[in-house]
């Protein structure tokens, strides 16, 4: 199976199946995608998209975002608290470091922020009427990354292999998109180097907010629980629904 679906407009589009898990199962394919902003469809990409039969779009990004930027079909909008660009301190961005550490501080804002999404996008997905869906943010990259990695996780991938998938982005991301959000970020006072490191997909950052989620949280399963609110039940539902 091919985890990138190929699009003439759309990059970081791709399939989170045929992941291993801890147990030895997998995850399946054709269930769940995840993407960067579904507005970059062409006409001839929304003929692939739709033959890839999707049930649900779940927009994860802010109102203005979908204002702006309005995907070609129907949605659900779960916009997940994050931090915006505009709201920050440039003076605070300048080495590529500082803008890997600003996504860091954006993942663990969120863990603390975004459980009632998380807990109601996970009970979707749970459902398998919900499926196959697709969940994105602008990029696909932060907000759909974290996402991601809680909801391999809550299936029982390994570490290694959730941050494996994070760094995808690395590769899969257009060219075409980046230095024209490299110049957005500059124009608001940030330096390129830090622009660059807060659009990349930095293995650490993922891997110390994860490390978040166990020792501040007690895990995936407690915070799923305890957090986000799902039961047994949608835990148990989850894992049949995605996993082989």
């Amino acid at each position: 199976m091919q985890r990138r679906v190929l699009f003439t407009d759309l990059w970081n589009f791709r399939d989170i199946g045929g992941y291993r898990t801890l147990d030895g199962r997998a995850t399946r394919w054709g269930k769940v995608f995840r993407s960067e902003s579904l507005h970059y469809l062409s006409l001839d990409d929304l003929e692939i998209f739709d033959g890839l039969g999707i049930r649900a779009i779940f927009d994860l990004r802010r109102a203005k975002e979908v204002e702006d930027f309005p995907g070609p079909r129907p949605f659900v909008h779960l916009p997940l608290p994050s931090r915006t660009v505009s709201e920050t301190d440039p003076t605070l961005l300048i080495e590529r470091t500082d803008g890997e550490r600003w996504l860091l501080e954006d993942y663990c804002g969120m863990l603390e922020n975004a459980y009632a999404e998380f807990g109601v996008l996970f009970t979707r997905l749970a459902d398998a009427a919900s499926l196959p869906s697709v969940f994105h943010c602008f990029g696909g990259k932060d907000r759909t990354g974290l996402t991601t990695a809680l909801l391999l996780s809550a299936l029982g991938v390994d570490r290694e292999t959730i941050l494996d998938d994070y760094e995808l982005t690395n590769d899969y991301r257009g060219v075409a998109h980046l230095p024209n959000v490299v110049d957005d970020f500059t124009a608001f006072g940030i330096a390129r180097p830090a622009a660059e490191g807060m659009l990349s997909a930095p293995r650490w950052a993922m891997a110390q907010a994860l490390g978040l989620l166990d020792d501040e949280y007690g895990g995936i399963e407690v915070y799923l629980r305890e957090r986000c609110d799902l039961s047994d039940e949608t835990l148990v539902q989850l894992r049949a629904v995605l996993l082989e």
